[in-house]
């Protein structure tokens, strides 16, 4: 038999297990091409309804009991419904002007508009609709599931949790049952202590790569204090923004294209003393002429996570840009 070493993990609240493989390597998934990327910018710019010249006239409006003004807007920023809504309440807001960003051409004001005006609508969904959950994310190019390549991020708002939220909150009650405490900020408490896969903090956000990620580059970032996405300000936007541009850069030094964030949310409007909102940033299969997708049947079908670089690895990797 031909032993390889192959580190188990488990996350210590949710149980699911995460397999780590080095020596796979991974050059297959994240080789990107530059020139590739290019070219479908050019193909795909003349007719996208997300650049400026056409967003606001190619654009569908919200009810004028949700957004009397028909769409939200703040910097280059410009949310409106997604024709393609994956829950009840969906919304889009493109980031920028430009149809296409490296990712170390991200900035923070392009996020925090977008975020912003996210907290907006998400107010509005939950106030006139009464819309129970809510999510802020991103697929950046088509590896990571976006079918736009113009920057943008979704919107939702819904009567009905993700399955890793219902898990949080229950496992997150039971632990503040028996200890007393929450256990998202005992465990960024501990990250700190160890200094291992602590990152920083930015405002009032921490910022740590998780013991058993489930996804390749996987950061997390916990909202101190806050339960849901109504008890966000600007200042938390503006360190979610801050951090997540941060988290691009040092992927772009990895030669990275393509990334998938969230952010998640217990229950809007509800105070619970056992959850913490956060949000979660994972990199993606680069662009290439003979793609290799990074989430094959074990992740998608089986339930487990698969990488081949170390969280303590990413960690050494990025905590430099939380260091500036």
């Amino acid at each position: 038999m031909n032993l390889q070493p192959i580190e188990y993990r488990q996350d210590p609240l949710t149980g699911v297990v995460t397999f780590i493989h080095p020596r796979r390597g991974r050059g297959a998934y994240f080789h990107t091409e530059q020139e590739l990327i290019e070219q479908m910018a050019l193909q795909t710019r003349e007719g996208c309804f997300f650049c400026p010249d056409k967003v606001a006239t190619s654009t569908p409006t919200f009810p004028t009991e949700l957004v009397s003004e028909g769409r939200l807007a703040r910097g280059q920023a410009t949310l409106f419904p997604n024709l393609f809504a994956q829950k009840s309440c969906a919304a889009v807001a493109v980031l920028s002007h430009a149809h296409y960003l490296r990712l170390d051409e991200f900035t923070p004001s392009l996020f925090a508009d977008a975020f912003i005006l996210a907290g907006d609508y998400l107010a509005r969904a939950h106030e006139v609709y009464g819309a129970r959950y809510a999510e802020v994310g991103g697929n950046y190019l088509h590896p990571s599931g976006s079918s736009v390549m113009h920057p943008h991020i979704q919107v939702i708002a819904s009567n009905a949790p993700y399955h890793l939220m219902t898990t949080f909150m229950e496992k997150g009650k039971a632990y503040h049952q028996r200890y007393g405490s929450v256990y998202w900020d005992d465990l960024v408490k501990k990250e700190k202590r160890l200094d291992e896969r602590y990152l920083g903090g930015i405002g009032p956000t921490q910022w740590f790569t998780p013991f058993a990620p489930v996804r390749h580059y996987e950061v997390d970032a916990i909202v101190s204090g806050a339960v849901h996405i109504l008890d966000f300000d600007s200042a938390v936007w503006e360190a979610l923004a801050e951090g997540l541009t941060r988290v691009l850069k040092a992927y772009h030094t990895e030669g990275l294209s393509c990334f998938n964030f969230a952010v998640y949310s217990g229950p809007l409007g509800q105070d619970l003393p056992y959850f913490r909102a956060g949000m979660k940033i994972v990199a993606r299969a680069g662009i290439q002429r003979f793609p290799v997708n990074d989430i094959w049947y074990g992740p998608n079908l089986l339930g487990s996570g698969f990488i081949t670089r170390p969280p303590e690895d990413v960690a050494a990797l990025i905590k430099p840009w939380f260091q500036k």
